[in-house]
């Protein structure tokens, strides 16, 4: 069972106050060192950080602060112990918000990570996890050595092999792979901060077959978002100025992306401007707790709950009519009449159980604090079959109300974070123009029409039809056999040897994607490595950080800035000669960031005074508030050409703005210039159809789906609507749909390693509501067998992708806590945990023997007097259930039996829909 709130305080307050207990020394880190240290430097470095052993009757054991009694700590943390400390700025990767930190390094040694207060975006802020980095940095079991398999895949056997070893079977690997098909060669990510440099090696080489967990993540809540914008992907709500927030399954203060960040500005927009917070979720997030009104919808309804707020707010008078009628690109009459009409609260109510009244009440309070009032959504509301269309619902409220791009509202930016039209990359290969079936399967019809986004939960469920193979496959930062769905799909392709030929896995850690190689290379931490980076950036004003190493890295772990440029020298010919010719990480660091204004009296160069203060924001830049009202400039209108009718300004045959009230502004950048409320691009595309004409107006994002594509068409609305998944109207009194969620401390599947945050969370019961239990004859700490069941809707769009509407194959048994924080039709459980590599941390194991995988790590380092001594939570029960102690074990991999679930929409792993039937064991 999961730790009580005091509990969580407690350990929480503790680790994050902690300065590196179980640190380790690391050669000196402030100016561009060498590339790595000797081996006996590097035994040096694990011995001096190892610590020395304590008594077992010792009042000072590590971690622990006895309060009250004779060995209080009365100066925790020792307000000294930072003293005299050089400050390396950085940024966390530990997530996907890539906060700015400050690494504190005295004598060689990191003694604790903080928040960087001039990163612009996390404001000096970090998260359990980012305070935990130094169990990532120092973790006894980091791999340091190049590892060869020397059994059969998957058996866990393995030799160290010196680098010169791997390279040179590398690039003859890939060189005969460029040689017959250079789109055989797969390059797949999990997290990646180096697109750059991926890029520029993908490209040389010729192949399109970039893999990603964009599908998993968020396609579609991005493809809902470029509907309306065809600008960006990502809203940004003005959190900190706004009045109201309606959130829809979203979870910022714990697992959202860019959380830190956005749950601070909502933080101080609820506490200083008086806002409101109110959540739409099937369970009670720390986020739905912190709210000021917490409603739990039926699994998959939220559209329909907006709809029927959007219907209040029109047929009560409550719209913004002039914003509406002047940058909508259809009428309120026409919204109602095609959209809102009959989605009446009394109908929504029926759909999602949420009580009518109070979505009359909540629609007319959001109506009345616009325009600063926005939405927010997430996967609790788009990680769902058709929860493309539960996004469009939600994001059509703000234009209702005409918040949209306005201060306090629903905002959004034309970059990720960094301004890169202003901060250009060095010279980098000309795009391939090589196609991959893995890249762009043709079964999704907006995954990859405005930005590439892939779907990358189908890339082994089509290896496994043999509708693709690949020769190399390269998988970085990635662990797809516990973090993809029907993992028993991903293990068995991974040891297919004619499905995949050679497998090469980079990674800080021994993980299970590890496990099924052929090959693992040590990466180094991002406390090693260099970047320039952001991420969505909540001032609304673009910004860069730098990512800086602390010194060398740790044994001969090297990052992919220096591996890939090696490796296609060693390949030879145009690889090495014309793209990866340059001297140094810091050559090419220097190129980067040439144009960043810095204080010229005070630093040599721009890449110094990013050293020195960590990051950028342009002082004179103004907020990307209501960019559609920027006006056209005498040189953007000279040759233009106005549409009398549409008012649309063209030039050169694409569009550049539009016409409104006599004056040429660039408006939307979509085929109207105008908020998108009705897509003939997205009906278009999902026929199949050309829609050149459009993506000329819009000028931005957007084209034609692939050739082929032909043969996979459908209906897409070109309106806003709500739909339930077939399978969700008719459940059986054992079944359930099943949720999925993170915790405040684990991302999705690279923090259970870590043992400040394992021992917060690090075991996931299902969830479920007391009158569920009650017809199931369950209570607390009893164990079930789940079942996880195809979706019928998705079988019934995509036939030919052979998934079907029955059973999967593997189930998960696990115990159930009853608690009312989930909907009496929905079972909720956790990701994240469950691993069987991973370090045996993340396993729970305090002392077993490793595996041959230990002659890629550093002898020295290979136990933890810490978690021998003080892991609690061990499982000791030797999997008889009768005898498991509840919050004990390592977790449940819920992803074993979560189907394959892509939505044909935008690609989206349908996460929180699957329906799941209950067993309970005896």
């Amino acid at each position: 069972m999961n730790p009580d709130r005091r509990t969580l305080l407690r350990l929480g307050a503790a680790f994050a106050a902690a300065g590196g207990f179980a640190g380790c020394a690391t050669p000196d880190g402030g100016a561009i060192r060498g590339r790595a240290a000797s081996e006996a430097e590097s035994a040096r470095v694990w011995r001096a950080g190892a610590g020395t052993p304590y008594a077992p009757e010792s009042a000072a054991t590590p971690g622990v602060c006895p309060l009250p009694g004779p060995h209080a700590k009365t100066r925790f943390p020792d307000p000294d112990k930072y003293k005299d400390t050089e400050r390396v700025p950085g940024m966390c990767q530990l997530c996907s918000t890539v906060c700015g930190t400050i690494a504190h390094v005295k004598d060689g040694r990191v003694l604790k990570i903080d928040g960087n207060p001039k990163d612009p975006n996390s404001r000096g802020k970090l998260c359990a996890r980012g305070q935990a980095g130094l169990n990532h940095q120092y973790h006894p079991e980091r791999l340091l050595h190049p590892l060869r398999r020397v059994g059969p895949r998957g058996s866990g056997r393995w030799k160290r092999i010196s680098w010169d070893e791997a390279y040179d079977e590398l690039a003859a690997r890939l060189n005969a792979c460029r040689a017959s098909d250079p789109t055989e060669f797969a390059f797949h990510q999990g997290r990646s901060r180096s697109k750059d440099t991926v890029a520029q090696f993908l490209d040389a080489f010729g192949t399109k077959t970039q893999l990603n967990h964009r599908g998993l993540c968020s396609a579609a809540r991005r493809a809902a978002n470029l509907t309306y914008l065809f600008e960006s992907d990502w809203d940004l709500g003005d959190y900190e100025n706004t009045k109201y927030i309606l959130n829809f399954g979203s979870n910022m203060f714990e697992a959202h992306q860019g959380h830190v960040a956005g749950a601070q500005r909502i933080q101080q927009g609820r506490f200083e401007n008086g806002a409101k917070l109110v959540t739409f979720d099937v369970r009670l997030s720390n986020t739905a707790g912190n709210s000021d009104e917490f409603f739990m919808p039926r699994p998959g309804t939220d559209g329909a709950i907006a709809l029927a707020m959007g219907h209040v707010i029109v047929r009560d008078g409550l719209a913004d009519e002039a914003w509406f009628r002047t940058w909508a690109n259809v009428t309120l009459e026409e919204v109602w009449e095609h959209v809102l009409k009959d989605a009446t609260p009394e109908w929504a109510e029926g759909m999602s159980t949420v009580p009518a009244a109070d979505i009359e009440r909540i629609a007319r309070e959001f109506a009345a604090a616009a325009p600063r009032a926005t939405t927010m959504c997430n996967r609790g509301s788009s990680a769902h079959v058709k929860g493309y269309y539960n996004d469009r619902a939600i994001v059509l409220l703000n234009g209702l109300v005409g918040s949209v791009g306005q201060p306090g509202g629903w905002c959004w930016m034309w970059t990720g974070g960094m301004d890169a039209k202003r901060f250009r990359l060095p010279p980098q290969p000309e795009k391939t123009k090589a196609r991959s079936l893995l890249a762009d399967p043709p079964e999704f019809a907006l995954a990859n029409t405005w930005n590439t986004m892939r779907v990358g939960e189908v890339v082994y469920w089509y290896l496994k039809q043999d509708r693709a193979r690949i020769q190399v496959y390269m998988t970085y930062n990635l662990d797809s056999p516990l973090t993809w769905p029907e993992t028993g799909v991903t293990r068995n392709v991974l040891l297919d040897e004619e499905k995949i030929g050679f497998h090469v896995c980079i990674n800080p850690f021994y993980n299970e994607t590890a496990h099924f190689a052929d090959m693992v290379l040590p990466w180094s931490t991002y406390l090693e490595r260099w970047e320039l980076d952001a991420r969505g950036a909540y001032n609304l004003k673009p910004y860069v950080n730098v990512r800086w190493p602390i010194g060398p890295a740790l044994g001969e772990a090297k990052d992919l800035r220096e591996i890939l440029p090696e490796l296609a020298r060693r390949m030879g010919g145009d690889m090495a000669e014309q793209w990866f010719a340059q001297a140094s990480q810091a050559e090419y660091m220097t190129e980067w960031s040439k144009d960043i204004p810095y204080d010229r009296e005070r630093y040599a160069n721009p890449l110094e005074f990013l050293r020195a203060e960590g990051a950028y924001e342009d002082p004179d830049q103004v907020p990307y508030y209501v960019p559609y009202l920027q006006p056209l400039t005498p040189a953007e209108l000279e040759g233009s050409v106005t549409d009398p009718e549409t008012g649309i300004v063209t030039k050169d045959g694409k569009g550049i703005g539009i016409v409104v009230d006599g004056i040429a502004v660039v408006g939307f950048k979509t085929p109207s210039r105008k908020f998108e409320v009705y897509s003939e691009f997205v009906a278009r595309t999902g026929r199949n159809e050309d829609t050149s004409d459009l993506t000329a107006l819009a000028n931005s994002k957007g084209k034609n789906r692939a050739s082929h594509h032909q043969g996979h068409e459908y209906e897409i609305s070109p309106w806003p609507r709500f739909e339930r998944a077939e399978e969700h109207l008719h459940l059986d009194e054992d079944q359930l749909i099943m949720t999925s969620f993170k915790w405040c401390v684990h991302n999705h599947g690279r923090t259970a390693n870590l043992k400040w945050c394992a021992e917060i969370v690090h075991s996931n019961p299902a969830w479920l509501h007391p009158r569920t239990a009650a017809r199931l004859g369950l209570k607390s700490g009893d164990w079930i067998e789940v079942t996880g069941y195809r979706s019928t809707t998705l079988d019934r769009a995509m036939p030919g992708l052979g998934l079907g509407d029955g059973p999967i194959a593997e189930t998960l048994k696990l115990p159930i806590v009853v608690t009312k924080g989930v909907h009496p039709d929905a079972i909720a459980i956790s990701n994240s945990l469950g691993h069987d590599e991973y370090t045996r941390v993340a396993q729970a194991r305090r002392a077993d023997e490793l595996g041959q995988q230990s002659a890629g790590m550093e002898p020295v380092a290979l136990r933890d007097e810490d978690w021998e001594r003080n892991m609690w939570w061990e499982d000791r029960s030797g999997g008889d259930q009768a005898k498991w102690v509840r919050n004990t074990g390592n977790g449940w991999a819920q992803n074993r039996v979560l189907p394959i679930a892509p939505d044909y929409i935008s690609g989206q792993q349908s996460f929180n829909s699957t329906v799941v039937r209950i067993r309970k064991l005896t």
